[in-house]
């Protein structure tokens, strides 16, 4: 009689976690600044009106300094943030030289300045823009050079920039100071693609898709041949499952840089997604051949072989998986189920083993193995065990059912047996069939006799 071993256990899985994304590795997105700063901030404020008596306030810099820039075509917008601010010695001393600093430069360029943060200064430039605010970005550097140690990083946004409204400066010149701390501390950044890049990577971890969209988009209005953001919003495309969309992204970014592997991984993965697994085979061959030690172009194409009925090809690739990343539970899995169709039982015992080291309440794992000792007649009790385990983690899945009503079947339990076998064949496990109709003829005969 025949029985399933692995198939249809994990195979139609798919995961948004499987695209490759150049990440800023930011887990927030940037703040909205208003009532919850004015109260981190409330030390600041204290501080600095001591010396700057109208000092400008969290809940009330942008509306002063828009109203300061009123009558101007252009104008732009400084955040200053003190590098390492909270493990400075003089912090009192710090903050009020860099608002003096600030000061200076508003009083020559009749300009207006606040507070954002704790750490954080800003000011409005009128009829100026981002070349300009380098210029000074570099003298206010020099000048806290003379008498500190300590430095500040710098965001600078301009008005006009694409259709953004006056209303978005602020936290367009936050979004640079973000871009400006990948340069570490004491940099300065003009708010770019890149910067656009950075938040829309930032909402993308946060779980926010649309604010991510919304950012690339942006960012490739302001630089449409950015690789990066086009691979980042075809993430954001596949994620919702817009896959059309996502490898128009991914085939755009692969044509600009041939030489990089990310795209051309994502656009195969987008292929799988869509079920063309032949597509999505040669975009991991050729991402394969632009760099040979990517996990998952080895993991996703071996995965794919394996799918295809074609596990002496896929056994290849997820070898190499495991060997890039052992601790990967999924590529150890997806290993043993390939042994288990080349009948290379032990090498498959141990792969699951590896799984369960990794991640003990992982379902699949557990119940092949405990297929797998039943097969080879050895540690019964933990065979049981392991198949009891994975129906109870997923009392959906019909393989595991039959698993299970094998193991109670070889155990004269047929009771039980008869329970497993009819859930899996309710669920579309053929192979439970037989073992209902065997069990039904037993109580049959039992009957008659």
């Amino acid at each position: 009689m025949s029985d399933q071993k692995s198939g249809g256990i994990h195979r139609s899985q798919t995961s948004s976690s499987a695209f490759l994304l150049s990440r800023s590795d930011i887990s927030e997105p940037v703040a909205e600044y208003g009532t919850q700063s004015d109260a981190a901030a409330a030390w600041t404020i204290e501080t600095l009106t001591r010396v700057f008596p109208d000092a400008i306030g969290p809940g009330r810099i942008l509306e002063a300094g828009l109203e300061q820039v009123a009558g101007a075509d252009r104008f732009a917008v400084m955040a200053f943030r003190i590098d390492d601010f909270y493990q400075a010695a003089e912090p009192e001393n710090l903050i009020q030289e860099v608002a003096g600093i600030v000061d200076e430069i508003c009083q020559d360029r009749d300009g207006i300045w606040g507070i954002v943060d704790t750490d954080v200064l800003a000011c409005f430039l009128p009829e100026t823009d981002g070349a300009a605010c380098l210029e000074t970005s570099d003298a206010v550097r020099e000048k806290l050079a003379e008498s500190r140690n300590e430095t500040v990083t710098i965001g600078i946004a301009g008005y006009p920039v694409l259709d953004y409204d006056r209303q978005s400066i602020l936290k367009n010149a936050q979004k640079a100071v973000v871009h400006a701390e990948f340069f570490g501390p004491d940099s300065r950044v003009v708010f770019d693609s890149v910067s656009l890049n950075i938040s829309g990577d930032n909402y993308y971890q946060a779980g926010d898709i649309d604010g991510a969209v919304a950012e690339f988009k942006k960012a490739l209005e302001l630089d449409a041949e950015n690789i990066n953001v086009l691979n980042s919003l075809g993430v954001c495309y596949g994620v919702r499952e817009q896959y059309d969309q996502a490898l128009e992204c991914f085939l755009e970014a692969a044509r600009l840089d041939p030489e990089e592997v990310m795209p051309v991984y994502n656009a195969g993965y987008t292929c799988m997604c869509k079920g063309d697994y032949e597509r999505a085979l040669e975009y991991f061959h050729k991402a394969e051949a632009l760099d040979k030690n990517v996990f998952e172009v080895a993991f996703q194409a071996g995965r794919v072989y394996l799918e295809t009925g074609q596990p002496v090809n896929a056994k290849k690739y997820l070898e190499k998986a495991v060997e890039l990343n052992p601790e990967s539970a999924a590529a150890n899995r997806y290993l043993g189920d390939c042994y288990m169709e080349v009948d290379r039982d032990a090498d498959a015992a141990t792969a699951y083993k590896n799984v369960l080291k990794i991640r003990p309440e992982d379902a699949e794992a557990l119940s092949a193995l405990g297929y797998l000792y039943e097969m080879q007649s050895r540690n019964a009790d933990i065979a049981l065990m392991f198949c009891q385990n994975a129906v109870e983690m997923a009392p959906d899945n019909a393989l595991f059912r039959h698993r299970l009503g094998r193991l109670y079947y070889n155990r004269n339990r047929y009771d039980e047996a008869l329970a497993e076998f009819e859930a899996a064949r309710d669920m579309g496990h053929e192979a439970s069939v037989e073992y209902i109709s065997m069990i039904r003829g037993r109580e049959n005969k039992a009957g008659e006799g």
